[in-house]
C-alpha cells in the first residue's frame, strides 16, 4: 500500500467483508455437530486463530492511534 489512505480503506473492505461472513454463520444455526459443513472445526479455528494474529500485529503498529 502506497499511503495511509490505501490501508485504512484494505482495512474497512477486510472489515466488511468479515462482518458479512458473520452474518452468514449466524450463530452456528446453520452448523450440525455432525456434519460442520465444507471445513473442519480444527481448519476453522486455524483461520480465525490468524486473522487473530493479523489484528495483534495491526493493533500493536497502530495501537497509540486513537487512544
Amino acid at each position: 500500500m502506497s499511503t495511509n489512505r490505501e490501508f485504512i480503506e484494505s482495512l474497512k473492505h477486510e472489515h466488511a467483508r468479515m462482518g458479512r461472513l458473520l452474518q452468514v454463520i449466524d450463530d452456528g444455526c446453520w452448523w450440525t455437530e455432525e456434519n460442520p459443513g465444507r471445513s473442519t472445526v480444527e481448519a476453522l479455528k486455524e483461520q480465525a486463530a490468524q486473522i487473530r494474529v493479523a489484528v495483534d500485529k495491526i493493533e500493536a503498529a497502530i495501537g497509540h492511534l486513537g487512544s
